[in-house]
């Protein structure tokens, strides 16, 4: 008799952990790629940051020179380059792709962000702004 109760708490234990395990492993597995789509978003928006000062570095130089700047930089693809009164305006589209390991495999992110930047003849405030990606 004592035999068979403790095959029972045993056997009720073993479907206790694999309800648990049932409902968790969602939720982590989820969280986890949230957390890694995060990191992929911060990345674009470094990324931005990244190209916004080098283009700011030579305010001065021309359109072609400015292209080959944003071109050069991984992940970042120039959109658009026109010229305007207030200087050389870039739209440029920046990409990113994570990987990471988890209990559950690998796992990928990608995100990407369009932006456009001016780039006056001289020094002076000069903001990013973030554009709605063309599709």
């Amino acid at each position: 008799m004592r035999a068979r109760r403790g095959l029972v708490a045993v056997g009720v234990v073993a479907v206790l952990a694999v309800a648990v395990v049932t409902v968790v492993a969602p939720v982590l597995r989820d969280r986890s790629q949230h957390r890694l789509e995060q990191r992929a978003d911060r990345a674009v928006t470094a990324t931005a940051q990244r190209t916004r000062s080098q283009l700011l570095a030579d305010p001065a130089a021309g359109q072609a020179a400015l292209r080959r700047v944003a071109d050069g930089i991984d992940g970042v693809e120039v959109l658009a380059v026109e010229s305007g009164a207030a200087g050389v305006r870039l739209v440029f589209q920046v990409r990113v792709a994570k990987t990471a390991t988890s209990l559950f495999g690998w796992q990928r992110a990608t995100a990407a962000g369009c932006f456009a930047q001016v780039v006056g003849p001289g020094p002076g405030p000069a903001a990013m702004e973030r554009v709605s990606c063309p599709t």
